[in-house]
């Protein structure tokens, strides 16, 4: 036996084993070795929730968190986004595939609205219209295109999201097939032509199928063999028994795990110039003084919560003595919409998360869809106190300029260029616990433990017959009333 600690790519080649002894001398078959390095690991997590046109979910919110955590313990650079368009999905992409070359492991997630059309998956952005149109989705296999075109080392697709059949009568978008390279792997949060669901998990709302995905990420062992074990877990789930089952596919030739070990040595420029990338994308300010007149002194400080999602917290590390009843309120400029602000009834599990390592703030201040943030974003802190002589209340203001935090120094508004993903789709039902129907999102979602998909069987006579005089181009499965009752299928 021949044991080469450490090995690297120099110690490829053809090897022999030789037995000699006083008589004779006899040789082994050559044998051909390859080291399987990998250079880095990539993640890009998607996860869309508030849709302008289409029911709303919940689950993306805490699956794309925990999910970028868990990754970042197996040493993935993880980009996480949240609540993208057609454009910044594209954009994300894109520069997602600056991160990528030779031996690199690439693992792509996404969580949100889609559907499948002639065999191809494609993922809805928060901004498609009503019907869907193909120039209005992300095609899958336009993704894994990319990713191959890199020469990666294995190429991972994450999809928590339905699979509806959706325009059979229609042709798909013209792409030529996927070259047979080898080492792809896709995890579909279930089966073709069905829906993937969200459940109440305690406080939260999850996706059922990143739930147990979570659970086994962590775990050594071929990829395949990981989704294997998820896809065991979902079959003993009473409550998506018939209803939805996962769906491996992969072309892995060779025992790729997500726990393999990074080995940079001879990859050190190409490492350093994927760093670079992605710190541009998860480059989080320094902490911050501000100091006001009246002698009170604030600190500023920021926590990633997601790629584009930025917490600011302030807390007041100084009093003055002709200060009192010191409160802290903060404001941006320009100001984002806060992507939480749809999921009241989740606010609690929300907060709870986004508070970590800032229990002690005076202030905080969430910042969200950084992506859209197109010049330097300035925090103005609001002092609120007591003069202690006059008793007068008082307000005081200052400002401080934070840049262009996280995603926002991508820019991802100037590398928009539609033309490179023309493959997108038409349009999708949701995943499982919205499915595309006419609910709206300002409708507040009854809560349940447990939310299906669209419609039950039983209801789908009824509502052809009721509906037998509209020729329209959504998908069978949307049955208004019956989302209204169970409203959070998923994606």
């Amino acid at each position: 036996m021949l044991i080469i600690k450490n090995a690297e790519k120099n110690h490829e080649g053809t090897y022999l084993c030789s037995v000699t002894n006083i008589h004779d001398e006899k040789w082994t078959e050559p044998v051909e070795v390859h080291i399987l390095c990998t250079t880095d690991k990539v993640a890009l997590l998607i996860g869309n929730l508030n849709y302008s046109h289409h029911p709303n979910l919940i689950a993306p919110v805490m699956d794309v968190h925990e999910l970028a955590h868990l990754l970042q313990e197996l040493n993935f650079r993880v980009v996480s986004l949240l609540d993208l368009t057609k454009q910044e999905m594209t954009a994300a992409i894109l520069q997602y595939q600056q991160l990528l070359s030779k031996g690199v492991y690439a693992l792509f997630y996404y969580a949100g609205h889609g559907y499948e059309c002639s065999g191809r998956n494609y993922l809805v952005p928060i901004d498609a219209p009503q019907p869907y149109r193909r120039e209005n989705c992300i095609s899958v296999q336009r993704i894994m295109k990319i990713m191959q075109e890199t020469h990666t080392s294995v190429n991972v697709v994450l999809l928590d999201t339905c699979r509806k059949w959706y325009n059979q009568e229609f042709n798909p978008s013209e792409i030529r097939p996927l070259e047979p390279l080898g080492n792809t792997v896709y995890g579909y949060a279930t089966c073709e032509d069905a829906e993937a669901y969200e459940v109440q998990d305690g406080e939260r709302s999850t996706g059922i199928f990143t739930k147990y995905l979570n659970k086994r990420i962590l775990q050594e062992g071929k990829i395949t063999h990981v989704l294997e074990q998820v896809l065991e877990d979902l079959g003993k789930d009473p409550l998506i028994t018939g209803k939805q089952v996962m769906e491996i596919k992969h072309t892995l030739k060779e025992a790729r795990s997500l726990t393999d070990s990074i080995r940079s040595v001879g990859y050190t420029m190409a490492l350093a110039q994927r760093n670079l990338c992605w710190k541009n994308a998860n480059d989080v300010p320094q902490k911050k003084e501000v100091k006001f007149v009246c002698g009170v002194e604030v600190e500023l400080s920021f926590s990633a919560l997601f790629s584009n999602v930025l917490i600011v917290f302030a807390t007041i590390k100084k009093a003055a003595a002709d200060t009192l009843d010191c409160s802290i309120s903060l404001q941006s400029t320009p100001v984002l919409e806060d992507v939480f602000s749809n999921h009241s009834s989740q606010s609690d599990s929300f907060n709870s998360f986004q508070l970590q390592g800032g229990e002690n703030a005076d202030g905080i201040l969430r910042l969200c869809g950084l992506q859209k943030l197109k010049r330097s974003m300035t925090i103005k802190v609001d002092l609120h106190y007591t003069e202690a002589t006059s008793r007068h209340r008082l307000v005081v203001s200052k400002e401080e300029d934070i840049g262009k935090p996280l995603v926002a120094k991508c820019e991802l508004h100037r590398h928009i260029n539609v033309d490179k993903l023309p493959e997108t789709g038409a349009k999708g039902a949701s995943s499982a616990s919205k499915s595309m129907g006419h609910m709206g999102p300002q409708q507040t979602p009854v809560p349940q433990a447990f939310r299906p998909s669209t419609r039950h069987a039983e209801n789908i006579q009824k509502l052809l017959e009721s509906h037998s005089s509209i020729n329209c181009n959504e998908p069978e499965e949307n049955d208004e009333s019956d989302i209204l009752d169970q409203r959070r299928v998923k994606h």
